[in-house]
């Protein structure tokens, strides 16, 4: 297998995480493009926005965002924007494709069954560098980032995280260091 592999990926959603270690183990085809429509790799200095939404992003019990937010790193890879343009222009281009995602999961899909209580949060900014700066131990590209191009949104992308061999104390500290850096990088609430 390649890294292009990588952007071919047809499989289980739930099991692209563990696709993704297999094809790429030590995270070097970060550094390649393997998105069909991607404009390349994601690169360190990129600025990446994370979409938060109610439930599925907040606790159960105070309503606050918790780290659910970047659980899908570990099973499905969590999606990202990428922003190539300035902050303050993406950001309601970026408010309008989240409050159009909860929408579309609120009406459900063949894929997906209705969730009428999905609400758009906002979004979290962050830079590239740092979450690939998020590790547990001595073993590099725990937290990996990937140009996963859909073929409607090129600039869409994953954080992969690898928890292969951690033990389960030092798999919640690799899940809770991610949230702690995109709940530090501070929430760009909806403006509806």
């Amino acid at each position: 297998m390649a890294c292009e592999d990588i952007g071919d990926y047809i499989g289980p959603a739930d099991e692209f995480v563990r696709f993704i270690l297999g094809v790429d183990p030590l995270g070097d085809c970060q550094s390649v493009k393997v998105g069909r429509t991607s404009p390349g790799p994601v690169e360190d200095d990129e600025v990446l926005a994370r979409f938060v939404f109610a439930p599925a992003h907040t606790s159960t019990q105070t309503g606050e965002i918790d780290e659910t937010v970047v659980l899908d790193a570990f099973k499905f890879g969590a999606s990202v924007n990428r922003v190539q343009i300035d902050w303050e222009q993406a950001l309601p281009v970026l408010h309008q494709r989240g409050e159009a995602l909860a929408e579309q999961i609120r009406n459900g899909s063949a894929q997906r069954p209705p969730q009428p209580d999905r609400q758009y949060l906002g979004v979290f900014r962050f830079v590239a560098h740092s979450a690939r700066a998020v590790n547990v131990d001595a073993v590099p590209a725990r937290i990996r980032l990937y140009d996963t191009s859909l073929p409607d949104d090129p600039l869409h992308g994953d954080i992969v995280a690898s928890n292969l061999g951690l033990s389960k104390a030092h798999k919640k500290e690799l899940r809770v260091r991610l949230f702690l850096l995109v709940q530090k990088s501070g929430l760009f609430p909806s403006i509806t």
